[in-house]
């Protein structure tokens, strides 16, 4: 697992490519929880580049992320959905199909600072 990171308007986006195991997004989810006044609380987890996520990834994001607001994930294939379906117990988490959608809702639904047309990160 690879994962870049890009702020936009206050706002983490974490690209995340390869292969996702437990271990590894334990620790970006700890990462995360000393670096979120940083971003204001907000951030994407985008899987565009990922191929496969162990399960547990998503049960670990489910038990994390449960009662926060401005955390969605984007950019999950049908493959990667089907897995998450699979585990997925509450509507927690919010999925967009890629992270500009997922931003716009970030910057407008929540109430983020900022216009969804300042950015143009490719």
């Amino acid at each position: 697992m690879r994962i870049y990171r890009t702020d936009v308007e206050g706002i983490a986006v974490f690209r995340i490519t390869g292969n996702v195991r437990e271990d590894e997004a334990f620790m970006l989810l700890q990462f995360i929880g000393r670096e979120s006044g940083a971003f204001r609380g907000s951030f994407i987890l985008d899987f565009q580049g990922v191929e496969h996520v162990d399960y547990h990834v998503f049960e670990l994001f489910e038990k994390w992320f449960s009662g926060r607001s401005g955390v969605v994930l984007s950019g999950l294939s049908d493959y990667l959905l089907d897995i998450f379906a699979f585990v997925h117990r509450k509507n927690v988490i919010p999925i967009f199909p890629d992270w500009r959608k997922a931003l716009y809702f970030l910057m407008t639904e929540r109430g983020k600072v900022g216009s969804p047309a300042a950015f143009a990160i490719a």
